[in-house]
């Protein structure tokens, strides 16, 4: 016999022995696969509108001087936190403390010229004046004289001359009353030129002290000890840190769902710190050049972690009671961008093509679309398993 046709005889004979009966009852009765489930049920689920952008100060100001001067102390530095009415820096007082005392000592003359007794009072009475006094005496004597004159004329005892003298005196005087009064007017006038000049002389004097105007955090100190200011010379910028401010651009399929008022959940690039705020402004129109909507929050910042100009991705709530599915995080299959998941029917594996959502907390994953309520959902699903396969459910 052929060398060939007994090694044929030989392959044929094994196949067909006790051992190749074994294998194939081993496959027959091989285990199924155990998998965990857990049935879909609708939940509470807000919705939400999400958009990116950045956070902003509520006020931010550049702190200037009022007066000139050269700078004394400054207080302050980079990153300095002050409170509203704070000293941040001083600028030299003797200049202005000696204008002061000018203008108090300007005042005080007038003062006394007018016969002001009361520190507290600058109302002008011209008839206690001095000049006004003197005046109306010296009117006083030449009506005296004139009147007897007058008489002593029609008597013949003196000349027409005399008598001429004693009424152009008297007309004379009486125009020196009214002068006097017309100068205690002015002089009243003056005493409240002086007055301002005073209040203004108080107020620079004032000016050489900068203070905080509101509570925040320095983020620039551009003036230094020894330098001579100019008037609206910078010193330093100073930006509120509570509550800041939000701007997110909402795109325009979203944009007539935005209220006032709604909260907003806001999270920094690259961090996990979570703050809530709520929807303060809306813009009125929608910018052209990218079809969104302006939309500001306000964000509380009591702890000054947030930063102005960092920026986030802010999630509004449109919704507070809508309803929605959620998956462990482990049920979903990711493969060439197509995500997927597995349930079980009647013990067997279907693979359904999903739309996510968010990823919420306890690593839940929201579906938007592919399952429904009462589906049972594979937990650690993996890409070995396959549409059709039975398996038992643990």
């Amino acid at each position: 016999m052929p060398f060939f046709l007994i090694l044929v005889l030989l392959i044929l004979s094994a196949c067909s022995g006790p051992y190749s009966e074994q294998k194939a009852a081993a496959k027959a009765e091989s285990p199924l696969m155990t998998v965990d489930v857990v049935q879909v049920t609708a939940a509470s689920l807000p919705a939400v509108v999400s958009a990116n952008g950045e956070l902003f100060a509520e006020e931010l100001a550049n702190i200037s001087t009022k007066v000139p001067g050269r700078v004394t102390k400054l207080n302050v530095d980079l990153g300095s936190l002050v409170k509203a009415g704070d000293v941040l820096a001083e600028l030299e007082k003797d200049d202005y403390q000696y204008r002061l005392r000018q203008a108090e000592a300007q005042v005080e003359q007038i003062r006394a010229r007018l016969a002001l007794a009361n520190q507290n009072n600058d109302v002008v009475d011209p008839e206690r004046t001095a000049m006004v006094k003197e005046a109306r005496a010296a009117l006083e004597e030449s009506r005296i004289v004139f009147e007897t004159t007058d008489r002593l004329a029609q008597e013949g005892v003196v000349s027409r001359i005399e008598f001429e003298r004693a009424r152009a005196r008297k007309q004379g005087l009486e125009a020196r009353v009214q002068s006097a009064l017309s100068e205690v007017l002015q002089m009243s006038s003056q005493l409240s030129e002086r007055r301002a000049q005073l209040d203004l002389a108080r107020q620079q004097l004032t000016d050489t002290v900068i203070r905080a105007p509101f509570d925040g955090a320095i983020t620039k100190r551009v003036a230094s000890i020894g330098e001579y200011l100019a008037i609206n010379a910078p010193v330093i910028t100073l930006v509120r840190q509570h509550p800041l401010r939000v701007r997110l651009e909402v795109p325009e399929r979203f944009a007539g769902q935005i209220r006032r008022g709604q909260p907003i959940d806001i999270r920094l690039e690259a961090s996990t710190l979570k703050r809530t705020g709520r929807v303060m402004r809306l813009s009125p129109s929608i910018e052209a050049q990218n079809r969104s909507l302006t939309v500001e929050g306000e964000i509380p910042n009591q702890d000054g972690v947030l930063r102005p100009g960092s920026f986030v991705e802010g999630l509004i709530t449109v919704n507070a009671e809508a309803l929605g599915f959620t998956v462990p995080g482990s049920s979903v299959v990711s493969f060439a961008g197509v995500e997927r998941v597995y349930t079980v029917n009647n013990g067997i594996l279907d693979d359904r093509i999903v739309k996510t959502g968010r990823r919420l907390a306890n690593e839940r994953v929201e579906v938007l679309e592919g399952i429904k309520d009462g589906d049972l959902v594979v937990l650690g699903a993996n890409e070995k398993m396959s549409k059709g396969q039975k398996v038992r459910v643990k």
